[in-house]
């Protein structure tokens, strides 16, 4: 093993990250919305899809390569974009960008990043992707596209999922807004968490520093009001070919569950999409990404390159999705449980896990390539 047994497994670090992080940037990370049934089918409905081993096979040597938009990377896994990372633990995206650089794993930058998209850029300039958020002006969304061209980054990944704000209870309850809303309740939150708020003390609060130039930071009040105020409402197949036309890179889509809105992504020009409830944090009563990617035609698998997150924590995952038709997977969860639970070496160790999970598993299945796996693993 090349990682600390003692903390074996995601789930262990998320215990450790439990201890660590504040509640209100816990509730945050960790809420769904509604009743959180979609946040539980999301875990329920990966747990359920089982796998039939194939023996009598020599699997000494597995294969975990995978291949994306022409470029190889060590696992088919790589880091959802998160927003607030780094108030979820400082410097997480930092840690994150330039581990997975290292690790050679995609690496998802937000919009609503707490790091400017530069910086990450120049740590991880052969992972990074970016993910738009749309804003209503398209003059601010040209200039901001042009800013993630300019830096370097090869992917552009357009978030579709979010057409208003979220009324998410665990993040009103806790009176989450920026700039920070020091009430005693939340000075006391804080309080309970000194290591937080040490690193927090030297590296700054954190704030939508990519969005500076366009909007006042202490205009930014309630995040589900400001997701709503600033940027579309729905972004329209009209907004996705001017953005087409303004990148010349692989375009993906993320937030589709439809087989609808996967074919117009495909006639819009779009290269590959990432299938996605948004980790259970938008619409309660969405399916699971499990359940769009078994709905999914073959003839649209076959057309463009499709990836999977929401409920992603071990290698077992990864190779499940594998077999449901994503081509690779992203967690966001598991990577910042990873940094709050463990420090900055909590990314290497997650990532290790992952892959000594995924090549178990994929021995156990008699299965000696990861790209090799698809869905005649499923048990019927």
């Amino acid at each position: 093993m090349k990682y600390n047994p003692k903390v074996p497994s995601i789930k262990d670090m998320a215990l450790l990250a439990r201890k660590r992080i504040p509640r209100f940037a816990l509730e945050y990370l960790e809420g769904g919305i509604g009743e959180e049934l979609g946040l539980r089918r999301n875990r329920d409905d990966l747990n359920n899809i089982i796998l039939c081993p194939r023996y009598l096979e020599n699997v000494e040597a597995v294969d975990t390569t995978c291949e994306l938009f022409g470029r190889s990377y060590d696992l088919g896994v790589g880091v959802s974009p998160v927003g607030l990372g780094d108030m979820m633990w400082p410097r997480a995206e930092q840690v994150l960008s330039s581990t997975a650089q290292e690790m050679n794993i995609p690496y998802i930058l937000s919009t609503m990043s707490t790091t400017p998209l530069e910086d990450i850029a120049r740590m991880a300039p052969d992972v990074s992707w970016f993910q738009l958020y749309v804003p209503k002006d398209p003059d601010i969304m040209q200039d901001l596209i042009n800013r993630v061209k300019n830096a370097g980054y090869k992917i552009l990944v357009i978030t579709v999922d979010i057409p208003v704000g979220a009324k998410r209870d665990r993040e009103l309850k806790n009176g989450l807004n920026l700039p920070f809303n020091l009430t005693p309740a939340l000075l006391i939150q804080i309080a309970m968490r000194p290591r937080w708020v040490f690193e927090t003390l030297i590296n700054g609060v954190p704030r939508f520093v990519n969005l500076d130039a366009y909007v006042n930071s202490a205009d930014i009040r309630h995040l589900g009001e400001f997701l709503t105020s600033f940027f579309m409402c729905g972004v329209t197949r009209e907004r996705i070919r001017m953005i087409r036309s303004l990148w010349q890179g692989p375009l993906v889509i993320k937030g589709l569950l439809h087989a609808d809105d996967i074919e117009a992504a495909i006639e819009l020009g779009a290269d590959g999409v990432i299938v996605s409830n948004h980790a259970g944090r938008q619409l309660d009563a969405a399916p699971s990404s499990v359940q769009a990617l078994l709905k999914l035609p073959e003839q649209l698998r076959q057309k463009t390159t499709i990836m999977m997150d929401s409920g992603i924590r071990t290698g077992l995952d990864v190779v499940r999705a594998r077999a449901l038709g994503a081509q690779a997977c992203f967690s966001g969860r598991s990577f910042m449980y990873s940094i709050a639970g463990v420090g900055k070496d909590g990314a290497r160790q997650a990532i290790e896990i992952l892959r000594d999970e995924i090549i178990r598993t994929l021995q156990q299945l008699g299965c000696n390539q990861y790209q090799a796996m698809d869905s005649t693993w499923l048990a019927d």
